[in-house]
């Protein structure tokens, strides 16, 4: 298959639309226009509003943010310390974390967050499509809710395919636009409702995209039971679709592949 990815106007067709010309057309994601303002990849790591109304200070989320991360963190503390490249690292809650073993290194957009990563790696300002690495440089790239971001992921996947050594380690995470709760909740699904969410996978595209692009999935991983979304009152929302979608399981699916 080619350069697959279906562009259409997402108010026309709704989220359900969207899903069903991935399996119509064989696309791997969905391309929507960004409905964010200009200026908000800056503004984005400081205080922000969720889908919930919730306000959020990103600077003051690590632990969160750590503990949200404890399947890939025990997977990373699994491999042999390496060079390790965290693309799309934000503010570098991921990188502080790693054994010091471990070669750190950090690409990122925001001006903003790439200074505050620097503390914990080589840190990069660029895009993802423009990855300004060599080739082979990196035992593993973690790109952690990333490419839902990314215009251009079939640039962006290839990159990272470039950056990693002939049997080195992927983990990628990023929502399920086609999950349970994606498909009860349609356009109310709270992972619509971030703005610079641009490019849209299912289950089934991911697992499509990666293969086609050089990589053997070893594993999916779908985090909810072992994280602190999983309560009562999270499991209850489910009952009512009249508002935003709670977290739920399948919303969030995480790879790990192998460069092959």
């Amino acid at each position: 298959m080619g350069e697959h990815d279906v562009d259409i106007d997402v108010t026309a067709v709704g989220l359900s639309g969207l899903m069903r010309s991935l399996y119509e057309t064989g696309a791997y994601y969905a391309s929507i226009v960004p409905r964010c303002e200009p200026g908000f990849e800056e503004a984005y790591w400081h205080e922000i509003v969720d889908p919930d109304g919730n306000v959020r200070d990103r600077l003051g989320e690590r632990d969160q943010s750590l503990a949200d991360l404890g399947t890939e963190l025990a997977y990373v503390a699994s491999l042999t310390p390496g060079v390790v490249l965290d693309a799309g690292c934000g503010v570098g809650w991921f990188l502080s974390a790693l054994d010091p073993r471990w070669e750190r290194h950090g690409l990122e957009l925001s001006e903003c967050a790439a200074a505050h990563a620097a503390r914990f790696g080589d840190v990069r300002r660029g895009r993802l499509e423009e990855c300004p690495f060599p080739d082979a440089a990196f035992d593993l790239v973690f790109c952690h809710h990333v490419i839902e971001h990314v215009p251009e992921p079939t640039r962006a996947v290839a990159q990272l395919h470039r950056v990693l050594k002939p049997g080195g380690k992927l983990v990628l995470g990023t929502p399920d636009f086609d999950s349970g709760a994606a498909r009860r909740y349609g356009d109310r699904y709270r992972l619509l409702h971030d703005p610079t969410h641009v490019s849209l996978f299912s289950n089934d595209s991911m697992h499509r995209f990666l293969r086609d692009h050089g990589f053997h999935v070893d594993s999916v991983d779908y985090p909810f039971f072992a994280t602190r979304h999983f309560t009562t009152d999270t499991v209850l929302r489910v009952f009512d679709t009249t508002g935003v979608s709670p977290a739920f399981y399948g919303n969030f699916m995480t790879f790990y592949c192998t460069k092959v």
